[in-house]
């Protein structure tokens, strides 16, 4: 049979360790909510420039977008571009000398 002081020692531990677990749940708890709280707010106050825009009717819409559109293919095609240009020239040069 264990003594009563080894009793009161297991207890210490066992509360200590909830004590210590119920906090950092509590601070995590706290840390997310306040995390996705602030991804959650509009900073740029974009909601205000949609507000101001004029509106406009379908077709000038559609059209904006795939303007949008083929900028975004356009930068993807030139950034593979100059990837390309960077791993086939620029690094061995650097690393080699002159080829």
């Amino acid at each position: 049979m264990a003594k009563p002081y080894q009793k009161r020692a297991m207890r210490n531990f066992r509360s200590a360790g909830n004590s210590a677990v119920r906090f950092t749940g509590n601070a995590a708890s706290k840390a997310a909510v306040g995390a996705f709280k602030w991804a959650a707010t509009d900073h740029l106050e974009f909601g205000k420039s949609l507000d101001r825009m004029p509106s406009m009717g379908i077709l000038d819409s559609l059209w904006y977008i795939l303007m949008l559109f083929l900028i975004q293919i356009a930068g993807a095609i030139l950034a593979g571009v100059l990837m390309f240009g960077l791993i086939a020239y620029v690094i061995p040069f650097v690393l080699f000398g002159s080829i």
